[in-house]
């Protein structure tokens, strides 16, 4: 067990209490030494620092935290040895876990500074240093000592797949097209007028489809007379405004109906025994009164059903592997990650490589170092041609998609446009390489496989935005749930706030599904899955570089193993693997 300090490890666990810590260089190195000096691993020191926050009504950790954290773990270590703090003697790691050890009689690390990392000596070497686009980088000593590199985390195989024939089957057209709308390249220019008409059409589409599926409502109401009279209205959900210090929950729901002022009525849940799942942006139908003129006393809650996925060829077999970044460690610029997949592409040569951001990434500490010294620009584009370079003898259609939120090379704005790059060496590279937006959808074929991809994370959105309320909570598949919200809001990004900004106008076009996809790759910083949901297959990835090592996704379809008969999906006929860098 190794008492070593990592950020995004923490963050992970307390984003199960809504706590985050920032990416400052002071809190990092003192957690580093606490971890060290208190022998805390990562999900020890998580615990901790929940508690404290907890009693301190705090989210981010600070400075002030950390301090009360030392003399937590100070106190604890008085208890356990009895003696006076004055001569207490520092513990010893154990020689099996000094990383900086030497046989011979080295340095161990007792003497490193405690905010040093164990990779800041370790140098880049062999086709790692060719590949990386910034040579000074330091290595990632932990990626070399991983532990079970390239294992098989989960298998999930359909009941009608087969290995025989599943290559050289393809045809030559089966080459890739883009189905979506493009984004604008130009953003703050949405009118209000339009904005309201997209919202207006977004949300008069759902509650017909609604009213086809549920005969007894026979006509829209209005919600805001006061009357005992039953009324069925629609509209979107949203944030109490009255309630904007409370979580939204059962007491803070509001409907914003479809009227020229998007006016607003609360809404009370509590005659509701069905269960309930709500989120900011749902588009939902409700039954219930209004005696009292100010709020709808709801009964029934109508949501709409998925749309159905379009058909398929028979004959489609591919192999699509899915990835998404981070590409490099959060203290490095070596991208051996990235290095060690595109090794595997070139042995088992894929048909497709889809590669979602963040490339160049804001949270990376190694970027703010003054030993960098090249722009961001020029880092995307050096690594864009060692990708090249890597797989030029091999036929895979490479996809590469940027991430708004954490990409350092594209507009921090959903939905985001492809990559731009001035840069004429890239010529040829756009050439080879598909540069897509973010969302975006594109086919397989004629009448091929539809694989959605999207790097904003709306599954980790949803996930910290939803209400749900059931007696069977348990024994629900929550990320099931969550994926479902997009297929039966037919968007790629059903929350409304988003958590970057958007271009609204944009947003309810781009993300418009008019059919559901074969395949979502919906990348989020969760454990890495493979759902069946309403007819299409959801991939999570997770991230490539997460901590020592990291995950990605490898999908075989073989359609030749016999038609798609209703109610199958590409699921029966595909190898899904979970896999390990």
């Amino acid at each position: 067990m190794a008492y070593e300090f990592d950020l995004d490890t923490l963050n992970e666990n307390l984003e199960h209490f809504s706590l985050k810590c920032p990416n400052q260089t002071n809190l990092i190195e003192k957690l580093d030494e606490l971890c060290r000096n208190f022998r805390k691993t990562n999900e020890d020191i998580c615990d901790d620092i929940a508690s404290v926050m907890t009693n301190e009504n705090k989210k981010v950790v600070d400075s002030s935290i950390l301090e009360k954290l030392e003399e937590l773990f100070e106190a604890e270590a008085k208890k356990t040895i009895h003696t006076p703090r004055s001569v207490k003697k520092p513990t010893r790691m154990p020689l099996a876990e000094r990383s900086g050890f030497i046989l011979s009689g080295g340095p161990g690390d007792d003497d490193k500074p405690h905010h040093m990392n164990s990779s800041s000596n370790a140098k880049l070497e062999g086709h790692y240093l060719d590949f990386s686009p910034f040579q000074n980088s330091p290595a990632n000593e932990k990626f070399f000592k991983r532990a079970d590199p390239g294992q098989v985390i989960s298998s999930i195989r359909g009941r009608k797949y087969q290995d025989k024939g599943l290559k050289g089957a393809s045809k030559n057209d089966d080459k890739m097209k883009i189905v979506s709308k493009q984004p604008s390249n130009l953003y703050a220019g949405d009118k209000c007028s339009m904005v309201i008409d997209a919202k207006s059409r977004r949300m008069t589409d759902i509650s017909q489809h609604i009213q086809k599926v549920f005969e007894e409502i026979a006509d829209w109401g209005n919600p805001l007379i006061p009357s005992v009279d039953i009324v069925y209205t629609y509209g979107q959900v949203v944030h109490d405004e009255t309630k904007d210090n409370e979580k939204f929950g059962e007491n803070s729901v509001a409907l914003m109906i479809n009227d020229e002022d998007g006016t607003m009525i609360r809404l009370d849940l509590s005659k509701i025994t069905e269960d309930v799942t709500l989120f900011p942006g749902q588009i939902i139908a409700v039954r219930g009164t209004n005696e009292t003129g100010e709020e709808l006393q709801v009964d029934k809650i109508f949501t709409p059903s998925a749309l159905p996925v379009s058909p398929v060829e028979s004959d489609t077999t591919k192999d699509i592997w899915f990835a998404c970044g981070p590409y490099t460690a959060m203290d490095n610029c070596g991208y051996e990650q990235l290095c060690e997949l595109l090794d595997k592409v070139v042995a088992e040569k894929p048909d497709i490589l889809v590669l979602a951001g963040p490339f160049v990434d804001q949270k990376n500490a190694f970027l703010n170092k003054s030993t960098f010294n090249i722009t961001y620009d020029d880092l995307m584009e050096d690594l864009l041609c060692k990708i090249k370079e890597k797989l030029i003898n091999t036929r895979t259609e490479v996809i590469i998609q940027p991430s708004a939120s954490r990409d350092l090379c594209t507009p921090s704005v959903f939905p985001s446009p492809p990559f731009q790059f001035k840069n004429r060496k890239l010529d040829s590279i756009r050439k080879e390489i598909h540069f897509v937006s973010d969302p975006c959808i594109f086919r397989i074929g004629q009448k091929g496989i539809e694989v959605a991809v999207t790097s904003s994370e709306p599954i980790q959105g949803l996930s910290n935005s939803e209400f749900h309320r059931s007696a069977n909570q348990e024994n629900i598949d929550r990320i099931a749930r969550l994926c479902s919200h997009m297929l039966t809001q037919q968007t790629l990004y059903p929350l409304e706030p988003t958590d970057v900004p958007s271009s609204m106008g944009d947003l309810l076009e781009v993300c418009r599904l008019t059919s559901s996809p074969h395949i979502v790759f919906a990348p989020t910083k969760l454990a890495p899955s493979a759902k069946s949901v309403n007819g299409s297959v959801f991939i999570n990835s997770s991230t490539l570089a997460k901590g020592p090592t990291g995950n990605y996704v490898k999908m075989s379809i073989n359609l030749h193993a016999g038609e798609m008969m209703p109610g199958e999906t590409v699921a029966d006929y595909s190898l899904i693997q979970l896999m390990k860098i």
